[in-house]
């Protein structure tokens, strides 16, 4: 008797195929074909980080060590110039690849290009800092989500990254690593101990010298006054609005900062900001469904971890961060964190050994 005749399913027929496993093999190779043949007809202001770099490598001056762009040309140097267009599309291409890992439903795969739209476009196009923290990502989380190396080895990967790039290359890494504690420490504790820790850190701040907090949040002040001096037009561009060398003026600038990088379309109401508002929305959702995991759930440390660094990253950058492109650039940068979640969330709970 043919039991396919008679309605009963064959295994051929009960096998289900998943219609986003090319996902990112699309990705890639769109990217690769604009990326070899269109990246000259982008947008410049997409690729201003990178010109400083390439002069610096054509022109000389990588020695000065105190200069985060000389450094990054120092590293590009060691592959050689005629290979960094190669290198860099490269490490893009793969980064893609694990950024498209695990997409199983419509919604999923709408959010994740929601994500990887704007930092192909602003991390993916020509060589620069940025292609130093997509790699730092990528080891970081394939280390922990793909091979499956102990916690340890995750947190020991996670702060020699973070601490070498922070002394070298950007500062502020290292109060990311700081934070990024802070929450690991917070995200399972109850509410008390998060007010507790935020009447912590608004104390620290009032009795905070007024050359550190200076420091921290004069950058956006000074940012925006170069690129005005040399005529650069940034409709997103805001300063702060009160003085960074005190304490309350320092929680004023922050608070009013959120507002702004958290919330764009109260101040710009153009299509880019629209999609940028939704990009945002999409990063706290993940954040808040793995948050609601945590506390219904049994203790998984890949969304504690990830979750904690990506939090740690949005709470340095409102500090200093001087406009929307610049937020986005350097926030899109750690979204392979943000994947790392969604992918861990549909995996089965590790032994406590791990």
């Amino acid at each position: 008797m043919n039991h396919a005749i008679q309605g009963y399913p064959t295994r051929r027929n009960t096998r289900r195929v998943n219609p986003y496993a090319m996902t990112g093999f699309v990705i890639v190779l769109i990217y690769t074909v604009i990326y070899a043949y269109f990246r000259d007809s982008l947008p410049e202001k997409w690729s201003v980080d990178s010109a400083k770099i390439i002069e610096i490598l054509n022109y000389g001056g990588a020695g000065d060590i105190d200069n985060s762009f000389a450094i990054t040309a120092a590293m590009f140097g060691l592959i050689g110039l005629d290979n960094l267009d190669v290198f860099t599309c490269a490490v893009s291409a793969v980064f893609l690849m694990f950024a498209t890992q695990g997409i199983k439903r419509a919604g999923d795969l709408f959010s994740r290009l929601l994500l990887i739209a704007p930092c192909i476009m602003l991390n993916m196009f020509a060589p620069s800092k940025e292609t130093v923290v997509l790699i730092m990502t990528m080891f970081i989380t394939v280390s922990a989500i793909y091979f499956k190396t102990s916690k340890w080895m995750t947190f020991g990967a996670f702060l020699f990254l973070y601490t070498v790039y922070g002394i070298f290359v950007r500062q502020y890494y290292l109060l990311i690593a700081g934070v990024f504690f802070i929450v690991y420490f917070l995200w399972r504790r109850p509410i008390k101990y998060h007010l507790i820790a935020g009447a912590l850190v608004v104390a620290a701040v009032m009795a905070a010298p007024s050359s550190i907090l200076q420091t921290l949040q004069s950058p956006r002040d000074t940012s925006n006054a170069y690129a005005e001096q040399i005529g650069s037009d940034n409709r997103t561009a805001f300063t702060n609005i009160a003085s960074p060398a005190t304490g309350p003026g320092f929680l004023i600038n922050y608070g009013y900062a959120a507002t702004v990088l958290m919330t764009p379309v109260l101040y710009f109401q153009t299509a880019s900001d629209f999609f940028m508002q939704l990009m945002i929305a999409t990063m706290l959702f993940i954040l808040y469904k793995a948050k609601k995991r945590a506390r219904h759930g049994p203790p998984r440390f890949e969304l504690r971890f990830f979750s904690s660094l990506f939090i740690a990253h949005i709470l340095v950058q409102l500090i200093f961060e001087p406009d929307l492109g610049s937020f986005t650039r350097h926030l899109t940068s750690v979204m392979l964190y943000l994947v790392a979640i969604k992918v861990s969330e549909g995996k089965p709970i590790q032994p406590s050994s791990r």
